[in-house]
């Protein structure tokens, strides 16, 4: 779970996108995103500044709703019962590294991020694409258990070369709801 600034109109973004050449590898298929079915959920967040924008020391409610597609793993993520984003995830170029794009309920979405799971920590980098300029931001998952994730939230000053802890806290698993197949 994860929060990232949005910077890219959808038009912007989807005009990115190259058209698939026939030489090009088949989709992922579902079992690459298994990992990923640690996010389905309902989850308390308690954390140092609440996603919610409420005051230090609020719980917010996060509720994750996922789906495996053949080439796509998506999760929509609400906050107290507010939508807040889909993250769409795709298989990156090594095992285990996916490529992410968040998505906002008005359609605006930011660049493309990356995500690689290394054991128990999962690290979310987002950065701008190459010739354009933007907010970077890295958020570290640490899985504790199937039902406990420590995170924390990094932007840098540097275009990432120093990292400063924004924001960190931890989610607990509530309920399994939200796993859709």
């Amino acid at each position: 779970m994860t929060r990232f600034v949005l910077r890219l109109g959808l038009a912007a973004a989807l005009g990115s996108v190259p058209a698939v050449a026939p030489s090009e590898p088949a989709p992922a298929a579902p079992a690459t995103f298994a990992p990923l079915l640690l996010y389905p959920g309902i989850w308390k967040v308690t954390a140092d500044h609440p996603w919610s924008g409420a005051a230090p020391g609020a719980v917010d409610r996060l509720r994750s709703d996922c789906k495996i597609f053949h080439a796509y793993f998506a999760c929509e993520q609400s906050v107290n019962g507010k939508p807040l984003a889909l993250i769409v995830y795709t298989a990156g170029d090594r095992p285990l590294e996916y490529h992410t794009r968040t998505i906002a309920p008005n359609g605006l979405a930011g660049g493309r991020g990356t995500m690689t799971i290394a054991g128990n920590r999962w690290t979310y980098l987002d950065k701008p694409a190459a010739g354009l300029s933007g907010p970077w931001s890295r958020v570290e998952n640490v899985i504790v258990t199937r039902d406990r994730i420590r995170f924390a939230e990094y932007e840098p000053r540097d275009e990432g070369k120093t990292w400063s802890l924004t924001n960190r806290g931890v989610e607990d698993r509530i309920a399994q709801a939200g796993r859709r197949r």
